[in-house]
């Protein structure tokens, strides 16, 4: 049995070359743009490994069914996630086949994390979220969290170039994730909090550097503290360079990325999308100066903590890399769930039910690194 990537945008294409590379038994590629998905199979199709295309419409149930059925496991980058999260997952139920996807939107995460009974009793895994933040960065959490007695805070700081392969998908999230109110888990509560509120300067490795970090709607507060007994759980990001980062967050300030329509002239429209469109037209005319000439690249960092052994304990987790990240974690999380390592059936998030060092050992194998630095404060 082959497996199914659905979507042939950026993230599926990143998530492809991954399942190619590994020496999967074959995959089939779906998307609404079949020509897309045929141009992908072309490309990292080989001799070893049987790479087909087909349509899709994330849609059409009955159609999600027939492409899912014969599959050893569904992998999804279709988004956006707050109106395909759950079809695609309850499709995957419906089909009785196991799945991951990238889901990086809280409330698509509540929602697909309610499906998780019907999963279980269908007798399948599905681990959402599975991709760079969330995903690599939760199992850095678990990770850390397991070396301590006690753990009192876990932060994520995600930060995103201006300009990314996945266009228009990551235009969207940036733009949701910076808007209105968004969860927070806060001295054992979860909470809402401003987006784009509480200003911090981050210093990443290089070639990042300082970076302003803000609020932002993740899953991370949403799932950590099921799985992680913890008494704080912040996520801020950023964009990069600074300075349109801290544009981008001065126009969502002013309510630019509402999703209730405004009388235009007569004319319903929504600030949201209005927006999105705009950012579009200033990335495509601004692209050189944000990338300054230079590689697009992303960073992360995950603190975390806590008390060991009555010394107080902090873990920093640091990442710099690209979007290759993100689907190369969705590919290693089907692969791993087609393999029996991950063994729990219902619907997780990745500190649910993946082992971190597994994990871990699959990202150095493709060369990705994560810088841990542990500081210790005792007495003496």
């Amino acid at each position: 049995m082959s497996f199914v990537l659905l979507g042939a945008g950026g993230m599926g294409e990143l998530a492809l070359r991954d399942l190619v590379a590994s020496n999967v038994e074959g995959v089939v590629v779906a998307d609404y743009d079949k020509r897309k998905a045929e141009t992908l199979a072309r490309r990292y199709g080989t001799s070893e490994v049987e790479v087909s295309a087909e349509f899709v419409d994330a849609d059409d149930h009955d159609l999600l069914l027939k492409v899912m059925r014969d599959a050893k496991v569904v992998a999804s980058t279709i988004g956006p996630f707050s109106e395909y999260g759950v079809k695609v997952l309850r499709a995957a139920i419906d089909a009785g086949v196991s799945f991951v996807d990238i889901c990086d939107d809280p409330q698509p995460t509540i929602d697909e994390l309610n499906l998780h009974d019907e999963a279980k009793e269908a007798g399948i895994t599905a681990v959402i979220g599975m991709g760079n933040n969330p995903g690599v960065g939760n199992l850095c959490a678990k990770y850390g969290a397991q070396k301590l007695d006690e753990v009192e805070e876990i932060k994520f700081f995600w930060v995103h170039p201006a300009v990314s392969r996945t266009g228009e998908a990551a235009t969207l999230h940036a733009v949701s994730a910076f808007s209105g109110s968004v969860p927070s888990y806060q001295n054992g509560q979860w909470i809402s909090v401003l987006a784009g509120s509480e200003k911090e300067v981050v210093e990443f490795p290089d070639p990042v550097g300082k970076v302003e970090v803000y609020h932002s709607g993740h899953p991370e507060p949403v799932t950590i503290p099921r799985y992680i007994k913890v008494r704080n759980v912040i996520c801020k990001g950023g964009i990069i360079p600074v300075w349109a980062g801290q544009e981008f967050i001065r126009l969502l300030s002013y309510g630019l990325g509402s999703t209730e329509p405004i009388d235009v002239r007569g004319v319903q429209v929504v600030p949201r999308e209005f927006t999105i469109s705009l950012l579009k037209r200033i990335i495509r005319n601004l692209s050189g100066s944000l990338t300054s000439g230079g590689e697009i690249v992303k960073a992360s960092r995950v603190i975390v903590r806590g008390v060991k052994e009555a010394d107080k304990v902090t873990y920093t987790y640091d990442r710099i890399g690209n979007d290759w990240e993100a689907g190369t974690a969705l590919s290693i999380g089907a692969q791993m769930i087609a393999r029996g390592e991950i063994k729990n059936k219902g619907v997780f998030p990745p500190e649910g039910c993946i082992d971190p060092q597994v994990f871990f050992h699959e990202l150095k194998k493709r060369g990705l690194k994560i810088i841990e630095r542990a500081t210790i404060e005792h007495e003496i």
